[in-house]
């Protein structure tokens, strides 16, 4: 409201000097008259006291021009625009009114006339918006991270085996020996064989680009939110573990009050590897959300059902397959949101428990632990770290005795994920964006012949929103 003050204080003082009806004087000596109360109040942003006692004097005397002057301004901070306009239309009719002054107040109506048209539009009811990334990164330990399981759906591609001229398949042991699937074991050099470039960490800098295409409509009686992710990852040194995702969440959310709505939420993801399919599968989430004032509940319940197809991937002269299956799983969660120290410090908690049933008989019970803390330094920093744990017991598997592994052991059936990472984002305007990041992660199964495997990353890189 710059300009209205500015106009105010130009106009004010013309019409002390020119429009016949001069306005209040007083004597320092004596008390405050209450056209000068209604000034205060206006200095001191009081405005609903201000309008009160200029209404109050014009309608004891209705010629009085300065107090409609200041009686229409006032109600400008207000937002009552309809009745300063008539105020300062019924201004503009005194024939004594300098025209310099009738400029100034032609310029305050075409600002209520602009202010009011924005008023009568309503916003739009749909918006869309993009978010881009474009990074690159480090990653010491590239066949597992891009593994891994519970992160991003992927089967544990850790078996890899060698095939000699004769079709005999030797597997190869995290311990350095090999096994064929009839019990026989070997070393390598008996076969002349050399591993030593399996067991070493295959390192590599890759490239990360994302996008997100953001669509929702607002309405009345429901609302419909829709983003696509298309994700792509290109590695310079393991190539056959490239990854390209394509993943839809539709989600249609009903309203129950001010403070509660449900959601019906599909989701469609389709995932290859080296340009082959690997992944398909479609969820279906019923949930319910409660807000507080600085807070957020939501509770759901999950189907989903995934398709594994069958792929190949190389390694110089090592390869495994990664035979397909189905699975089916049901699960149930809760997430809490909430923000702490005047907004500044966000954080994210999600536990789920989930039931799974495969059709290659590998089912298992699992639980996920997500954290996060997101902490706005300022208006251009901020840093986040996160927690997520993952446990799938496989006691109850159709295939614990094929294994070989005893079904009354719990070590014997568990597979579980760590990882720990954090970030750090710099905003260099509304649109652009700058950040660094590293995590930390470990694997250990039980049921995948007892590997164990850790990936350190870091990634650099900037964000785009429209």
């Amino acid at each position: 409201m710059k300009t209205i003050k500015l106009f105010k204080f130009a106009i004010a003082h013309l019409l002390l000097a020119q429009i016949i009806n001069p306005c209040f004087a007083s004597d320092k000596n004596q008390p405050l008259s209450a056209f000068e109360q209604a000034m205060l109040h206006n200095e001191r942003g009081e405005w609903l006291e201000a309008e009160t006692l200029l209404s109050y004097q014009l309608s004891q005397n209705p010629m009085q021009h300065r107090v409609r002057l200041e009686l229409a301004l006032t109600q400008m901070q207000l937002g009552k625009f309809d009745v300063a306009k008539e105020h300062l239309l019924s201004l503009k009719q005194v024939t004594e009114l300098p025209e310099n002054v009738r400029f100034n107040i032609d310029i305050m109506l075409n600002e209520i006339n602009a202010k009011s048209q924005l008023a009568e539009v309503e916003p739009s009811k749909s918006q869309w918006g993009l978010i881009g990334t474009l990074a690159t990164g480090y990653d010491d330990n590239v066949r597992f991270s891009f593994g891994d399981y519970f992160l991003d759906d992927d089967p544990y591609l850790d078996s890899f085996y060698f095939v000699l001229p004769d079709g005999k398949e030797y597997f190869i042991s995290q311990k350095g020996y090999l096994y064929s699937l009839d019990g026989e074991i070997v070393m390598p050099e008996e076969l002349g064989i050399d591993i030593s470039p399996f067991l070493e960490k295959p390192n590599s800098m890759f490239v990360e680009s994302a996008a997100i295409i953001k669509y929702s409509y607002l309405g009345e009686q429901v609302n419909w939110k829709n983003n696509l992710l298309i994700r792509n990852i290109d590695n310079a040194d393991f190539s056959d573990y490239d990854k390209l995702l394509f993943k839809l969440d539709s989600e249609l959310a009903w309203p129950l009050a001010s403070d509660k709505e449900v959601a019906l939420q599909f989701e469609q993801r389709n995932q290859f590897r080296g340009g082959e399919p690997q992944i398909t599968s479609s969820a279906l989430t019923l949930g319910y959300r409660l807000f507080s004032k600085s807070s957020e509940w939501y509770m759901y319940g999950q189907y989903m059902d995934r398709s594994f197809k069958t792929i190949e991937v190389q390694f110089g002269d090592f390869s495994y397959t990664n035979y397909g299956f189905d699975n089916k799983s049901w699960a149930a969660g809760v997430e809490w949101n909430k923000l702490f120290y005047n907004n500044q410090l966000l954080a994210k908690v999600q536990f789920e428990l989930k039931s799974n049933d495969a059709s290659d008989g590998l089912n298992y019970l699992g639980a996920i632990l997500k954290t996060a803390l997101v902490y706005q330094l300022d208006d251009k920093w901020s840093v986040a770290g996160y927690v997520n744990f993952f446990q799938q017991d496989y006691s109850k598997s159709d295939l614990i005795e094929a294994y070989g592994l005893d079904e009354n052991s719990e070590l014997a059936t568990i597979d579980k994920s760590l990882r720990i990472g954090s970030k750090v984002d710099y905003q260099i305007n509304q649109q652009f964006s700058v950040f660094v990041s590293a995590d930390w992660g470990e694997r250990s199964s039980d049921i995948y012949w007892g590997v164990q495997s850790n990936t350190v990353r870091s990634k650099l890189g900037f964000n785009f929103e429209f």
